[in-house]
């Protein structure tokens, strides 16, 4: 009975996944932030229970911004980094120290 929840699980949260994920690029919103979304609706705080089994459902959660982390890393190139390298770094020097400072 487990891989059956398994699979109901997997099968609700790509059919939610894909919905927001066609409504955010009809708009034409980052898939990212519909990923996101679709996160807090299947999540355990807006809607009853539809996700059966959590734990396994965690991890691959973890896994799944581990790979989309990679995926955001693999858009940057050297040569933006390097562009707007200085301005970040203050940027980061300043709010580093602000929040030193606030505590």
């Amino acid at each position: 009975m487990h891989g059956n929840t398994f699979i109901h699980d997997m099968a609700l949260i790509m059919l939610v996944a894909g919905m927001v994920t066609l409504l955010f690029n009809r708009f034409k919103q980052p898939v990212v932030l519909g990923y996101l979304v679709a996160g807090i609706i299947i999540g355990p705080h807006l809607t009853p229970t539809l996700i059966q089994d959590k734990g396994i459902i965690n991890t691959l959660g973890e896994l799944g911004v581990v790979f989309l982390m990679f995926s955001l890393g693999l858009e940057f190139s050297l040569k933006k980094i390097a562009k707007v390298g200085a301005a970040a770094f203050i940027a980061a020097i300043c709010e580093t120290s602000l929040m030193i400072f606030i505590g």
